[in-house]
């Protein structure tokens, strides 16, 4: 089981350092401005003395006209989203396989049992989540199909995992898989809601098929929520990774993998076909944040550093990482308090003194101190699983570009991680208890996009 997780972590954290950007279409209108300007000029020109310009004498007046053309070229780009779904992960936590080798993956499938992550498991039959679902570089793209029938889109991942339980041999995985999708939306309005039938192909390192009907919701910050139901049938040959990686050795393993559940996805943008059509400058915004990962390093006065366990200075004795961050705008008041949420958040003070942190619950405020550069949030955090800890702090955002900034951190942490982890875990970062510490630091925000108050989508409307 641990191997399926490193896995797993490897994959987002190779997509969360490659993609840096989304899909554009960029149009371009070529003109030809041409200046046209006509000067004419009237000049008296009278000598000194005294005339009798009459008939015969000619008038003293000249006339020149002169005209001049001017022509440069022009060249105008719009710039258009050009996908359906682009997404960075999702997870689905599933029911309906393995009951006897239950590997409990949790809700949304992002919740598993950690103190049991250990090489040598092969799962429980008191777990009710009993496999999951994941896919890591999700992108869908227009299908005009039918006569450009409405709503179909072909799309792949990076790399698709079914894991029907905690034995590896029965994994199902596939990169770049083939999947068609069919959506019937029941709300095209911010939040979307749809009903989604899908057809999957994998190919490679499994040999597998997959129908699935879901029920969607979303795209807010880039989260999404999905409930799903469908069965996957596949092989491993006797030669595949999975079955080689197995702890017991196997032969090829037959697969059918029905499943019901939940999921949830981060970094995953939605587009219908008539906002394919939009520029992105006329695209709603309802986030304050939606990053990629930021991390930092801290001083927190601990005097066993986590970053050297040798060292005894409480200098830069630990790390912040967030990963897949949303910082969702509440609309009351002045529109600047947010909810946010995280993927993963690790607080490291210092070696014997850490938390991790799934899908935590944050509260902020989000204030702008200078216009398209300097902002800072206050922000309290709740960190539930599988450490559970309180996060009170502030951060103070430099962006450097729409993808990269820099910050200022400060805050403290408190809580406890005891008995939430296996030995192999423990191991890397010490054992810890009960902490609780001040700590300043530095942070890099890498693809983390802010958006200040004339791009959110409520200030618009006022």
């Amino acid at each position: 089981m641990k191997k399926q997780f490193v896995i797993i972590a490897v994959l987002i954290s190779a997509v969360i350092s490659g993609c840096t950007s989304f899909s554009t279409r960029v149009e371009k209108d070529t003109y030809t401005i041409a200046k046209r300007d006509t000067l004419l000029i009237k000049e008296q020109k009278n000598m000194p003395g005294m005339r009798d310009n009459g008939i015969i004498y000619p008038s003293s007046r000249a006339i020149t006209t002169s005209r001049t053309l001017v022509q440069k070229d022009s060249v105008v780009e719009r710039e258009y989203p050009d996908f359906i779904r682009l997404g960075i992960f999702e997870a689905v936590g599933t029911i309906g396989s393995g009951k006897d080798n239950s590997a409990g993956m949790g809700l949304f499938g992002i919740f598993p049992d950690f103190e049991n992550m250990k090489t040598t498991y092969r799962g429980s039959t008191d777990k009710k989540f009993q496999g999951g679902i994941y896919r890591v570089g999700i992108g869908e793209w227009r299908l005009r199909w039918f006569r450009d029938a409405a709503n179909w889109t072909i799309g792949t991942n990076l790399i698709e995992l079914f894991m029907p339980d905690a034995r590896v041999e029965r994994n199902l995985s596939s990169y770049f898989p083939l999947q068609i999708r069919k959506r019937f939306y029941l709300s095209e309005s911010v939040p979307y809601v749809c009903f989604t039938t899908a057809f999957g192909v994998g190919y490679y390192p499994s040999q597998y098929v997959n129908l699935s009907g879901s029920l969607d919701f979303g795209s807010i910050g880039g989260l999404n929520l999905r409930a799903y139901l469908g069965c996957a049938v596949g092989v491993n040959a006797k030669s595949s990774y999975w079955v080689r990686i197995s702890e017991n050795n196997q032969d090829g393993q037959t697969v059918v993998y029905p499943y019901l559940g939940l999921g949830i996805s981060f970094l995953d943008f939605h587009n219908l076909v008539p906002e394919t059509m939009k520029e992105w400058s006329e695209h709603k915004h309802s986030s304050w944040n939606i990053g990629l990962v930021q991390a930092g390093i801290i001083a927190a006065g601990i005097d066993s550093s986590a970053l050297n366990e040798k060292s005894k200075s409480n200098f830069l004795s630990g790390v912040l990482i967030r990963l897949a961050n949303a910082s969702v705008a509440l609309p009351i008041l002045n529109n600047q308090f947010y909810l946010g949420t995280s993927l993963a958040n690790l607080v490291i003070l210092g070696r014997n003194a850490w938390g991790i942190g799934i899908l935590p619950f944050r509260l902020g405020y989000w204030q702008t101190i200078l216009s398209d550069e300097l902002s800072t949030e206050p922000f309290i955090e709740f960190n539930y699983y599988p450490s559970q800890f309180f996060h009170i702090g502030n951060r103070f955002n430099l962006r450097i570009s729409n993808f990269l900034n820099l910050g200022l951190i400060v805050g403290y942490a408190a809580g406890s991680s005891v008995n939430a982890f296996g030995n192999d875990i423990t191991s890397q970062f010490g054992l810890t208890s009960k902490f609780a510490r001040p700590y300043i630091g530095f942070s890099l925000g890498f693809g983390d996009r802010i958006f200040f108050p004339e791009e959110l989508y409520y200030n618009k409307q006022k």
